[in-house]
């Protein structure tokens, strides 16, 4: 019973291991429509990403956001936020738009993907993870 017990355990613990080792297909997120909920107030943030541009529009707010996608590697990318932008920028956004935030690609479903967001503003640092919605 203990050489049964030991021989399943050293299988689910390969197969678990095997599973956790494959890397993630990035390829999808590189271009595309996405949206995500803004978590201060819920409202719906429209994406279109093509490689290395990326436009958020605020309907609510009516306002679009253009910002330079610097790819790291298949999962990892540099984003300049506002880096494009058409209007004069005020000092928060002149920051963001000159200090990258680092954004991971952490998990990709079929209908979503999970990501870490890290960055540094004048006041301090953010470290935030967040869920990106496939449009369909």
């Amino acid at each position: 019973m203990l050489k049964f017990t030991t021989l399943s355990f050293l299988f689910l613990f390969s197969v678990i291991s095997w599973k956790c080792e494959q890397p993630i297909d990035c390829s999808k997120i590189k271009n595309g429509n996405f949206f995500y909920y803004a978590k201060l107030d819920g409202r719906k943030i429209s994406i279109k990403r093509k490689d290395s541009l990326q436009i958020e529009i605020n309907p609510k707010k009516n306002s679009i956001l253009r910002s330079k996608i610097v790819w790291i590697d298949n999962c990892k990318f540099k984003m300049y936020v506002n880096a494009y932008s058409e209007s004069k920028l005020d000092r928060e956004d002149s920051i963001l738009s000159t200090k990258a935030a680092l954004i991971e690609i952490l998990n990709i479903t079929s209908d979503f993907y999970t990501c870490n967001v890290n960055f540094t503003t004048s006041k301090r640092e953010y470290n935030l993870k967040d869920t990106i919605y496939f449009q369909k």
